[in-house]
């Protein structure tokens, strides 16, 4: 019986049309190392066709497809029908990159695999190491080195509390944008890092109404440009209070000479630690 080179066959999206499945730009990965089961077993069911000659995979980003493969525990050639599927699901949905997994039989020779991926969302720097992990605060698997461009969080319950900090900072776009790390204390608040790791803005978030004080803020930099300047801390604990403190060597932001009813809202009782008293017209 002449075998079919099987292949694992990642894309992002497939239509379904009369039937049949159109496979929209597939990336093609050889495996025809893929083990095959013993000529006797094969030769069995030979005559019906009913053995695994194909894989296809849908939604594969992160997951190497010999994990697949593996996890799948099926050979090139195995019948079809004796796959035991529930095990099969469990076993890829146990992947680290993997949040789900669905396994479809398309007889003769096919199997159907659809993956759900989680997406890599931060950092979390804990017990000596880095772990990825997801928006909702899921480990994926741990690295070696922090990438630059994703967020580290830094405290024991950090992930489980990520989603409700980040929910808060996509409402503020340009603070957003600047956050490289976030430090949960106590299992009560937040301090976030703006711009760098090391010198770069502290800013300390309250327990509550966080939202609220982000906007507060984000409004007090769109009038004054608070984030531009040179501010070490920036402390939203208390409300209806802003304290700031200069980086060494600053002198106190100059006083304005007006500003709106709503402006003296946001800005009551601005403080710079330790030093000088900060003119409330900033």
């Amino acid at each position: 019986m002449r075998r079919v080179k099987p292949w694992v066959i990642n894309s992002t999206s497939a239509l379904a049309l009369a039937g049949s499945l159109i496979w929209v730009a597939p990336q093609l990965i050889d495996v025809s190392g893929w083990p095959s089961m013993p000529e006797q077993a094969a030769e069995s069911l030979s005559a019906v066709g009913l053995s695994v000659e194909e894989v296809l995979v849908l939604g594969r980003e992160q997951t190497d497809a010999a994990d697949i493969l593996d996890a799948l525990g099926a050979v090139r050639g195995a019948p079809i029908l004796d796959i035991d599927v529930p095990a099969a699901k469990a076993r890829i949905s146990g992947l680290p990159w993997v949040r789900s997994a669905e396994i479809v039989r398309h007889l003769p020779n096919s199997l159907h695999i659809t993956l759900q991926e989680y997406t890599a969302y931060a950092l979390w720097q804990h017990d000596g190491r880095y772990t990825l992990i997801d928006r909702d605060g899921t480990a994926i698997i741990s690295v070696a080195n922090a990438p630059p461009e994703m967020p580290v969080l830094v405290g024991q319950d950090a992930p489980a509390h990520v989603d409700a900090l980040f929910t808060a900072l996509d409402e503020q776009v340009d603070i957003r944008r600047r956050v490289k790390a976030a430090v949960r204390f106590g299992g009560r608040r937040w301090d976030i890092l703006l711009d760098a790791m090391d010198g770069g803005i502290t800013i300390k978030l309250p327990e509550k109404n966080v939202t609220d004080a982000l906007s507060g803020l984000a409004a007090l930099d769109a009038k004054h440009q608070l984030l531009s300047r040179a501010v070490s801390e920036i402390d939203l604990r208390i409300e209806g209070r802003l304290v700031v403190q200069l980086k060494d060597g600053y002198a106190p932001i100059p006083q304005q000479s007006r500003y709106s009813p709503a402006e003296r809202e946001v800005r009551t009782d601005i403080r710079v630690v330790p030093d000088k008293e900060l003119p409330k017209g900033v």
